[in-house]
């Protein structure tokens, strides 16, 4: 188990590059670990770049004290105040197309992006079929089928003849 721990901190300490090329040179000669050899493909496919830091935004308006939570619970939210602004239009920004005038997504929004997010994940399946690796497991796969009918067939003719 150690030994395993070891590795796991020898590999910590990589680059994500060097990383990538340790996994590729391990799967390289096994046809088992061939979707692993695929995800490394993909992977490597995709650039690096440097982490996106976020800013921290209050969701409280300035000027608006925060509420207390220490009190217990959650708060009650204060609709007397105004409710949500209407967005201003005359400061030269148009809403976009898909999205109404409160700022939430239309239908028409939210389908197209699962399709779209649906269509990315068909096509890498098809792409990773079509790699070396993916196409080596095909192959594989085909030919453990192929073997398995020939075995059911000889054990059929097998009870046959008894």
């Amino acid at each position: 188990m150690s030994e395993v721990r070891d590795v796991v901190a020898a590999a910590s300490q990589l680059t994500d590059a060097e990383f990538l090329e340790v996994v590729r040179a391990v799967a390289a000669g096994r046809p088992g670990l061939g979707a692993l050899l695929a995800a490394v493909d993909v992977g490597a496919a995709v650039p690096a770049e440097d982490p996106v830091t976020a800013e921290v935004v209050p969701h409280f308006a300035p000027g608006v004290p925060e509420p207390d939570y220490t009190a217990g619970g959650v708060p009650e939210p204060d609709y007397t105040a105004g409710g949500v602004p209407e967005p201003d239009y005359t400061a030269g920004g148009v809403p976009e197309p898909d999205y109404t005038a409160g700022g939430v997504p239309t239908f028409d929004r939210v389908r197209d992006r699962i399709e779209n997010r649906f269509g990315t994940a068909m096509g890498s399946s098809e792409l990773a079929h079509e790699s070396p690796s993916g196409q080596s497991l095909d192959e594989a796969w085909e030919a453990r089928e192929k073997a398995g009918k020939a075995k059911l067939d000889e054990i059929r003719r097998s009870l046959g003849k008894q």
